[in-house]
């Protein structure tokens, strides 16, 4: 039968608390704390292994995080938040054992099938794991899901781009624009898409058989008559005579005399 200290109960909300306010360094003091304490109580145990997780896993610190998740799902097995934030610690941003990752994800959908994150990362790690029809339609059900989450359907979009499947694109963007007329970031979107198919249709067109087809002109000199111009004719008048090196000076004397 367990026992529950005042000390470890106002703990516990003090740890709670500063987390609420962004204290991650002090709180993740007082859950270490805790687990310290022997026979704790099964839902403070648990929650307090849950916090330090996703404490660590938010500083990705990513070995230690699956450890203590790990530790949590033992005290709750139908959890559909520890099986997810589990699968997503060991991925560790697509540098850790995505097939393990990939079981603890369809885990967390058995328990919560509309869990759009954990359907997000699920088609991500599937991708690639070389199975991109499977990752694609997990990433399109979470699409339906939330149908107004625009960096979701970004995400399908490029994957969808990537493996080719471009009318497939088309048609979601399509669907988006739908249900989000009033939405000016889904016409951009829809811009972008446009302007990519267009580049991609452009660089097709260059290929080696276009190039082979294609005629260089040669280049014409176009010969025009020469005008012929009439024989400058010399001038008739006379040398003109210069000025003499005192006649500056001698014009600036006389506009003295006036000014005086």
């Amino acid at each position: 039968m367990g026992f529950s200290l005042p000390i470890v109960d106002r703990s516990f909300l003090a740890a709670v608390k500063y987390r609420s306010l962004g204290l991650n360094e002090k709180a993740s003091k007082i859950f270490n704390s805790l687990t310290r304490f022997k026979n704790l109580p099964k839902s403070i145990a648990e929650q307090t292994q849950f916090h330090l997780g996703e404490i660590c896993l938010n500083q990705k610190r990513f070995k230690k995080a699956s450890r203590h998740l790990s530790i949590a799902l033992n005290y709750n097995q139908d959890n559909a938040s520890y099986h997810f934030l589990l699968g997503k610690a060991i991925a560790a941003g697509g540098l850790g054992d995505l097939k393990q990752a990939v079981s603890y994800f369809k885990a967390s959908l058995k328990l919560d099938p509309k869990n759009v994150k954990a359907l997000r990362f699920l088609g991500v790690c599937m991708i690639h794991l070389n199975k991109a029809k499977l990752g694609v339609g997990y990433l399109t059900r979470a699409c339906n899901i939330m149908p107004h989450n625009l960096e979701l359907l970004k995400l399908l979009v490029r994957h969808l781009q990537e493996q080719n499947m471009h009318e497939d694109a088309r048609a979601c963007i399509t669907k988006a624009l739908f249900l989000n007329n009033n939405n000016p970031k889904f016409k951009c979107l829809w811009n972008s898409f446009l302007f990519h198919e267009a580049r991609i249709s452009q660089q097709n067109s260059n290929d080696s058989q276009l190039q082979q087809r294609q005629v260089i002109l040669p280049f014409l000199k176009v010969v025009t008559k020469k005008k012929t111009t009439a024989p400058e004719q010399g001038r008739n008048d006379g040398p003109e005579s210069l000025p003499t090196p005192h006649a500056n000076r001698a014009k600036w004397k006389k506009n003295k005399r006036r000014v005086r």
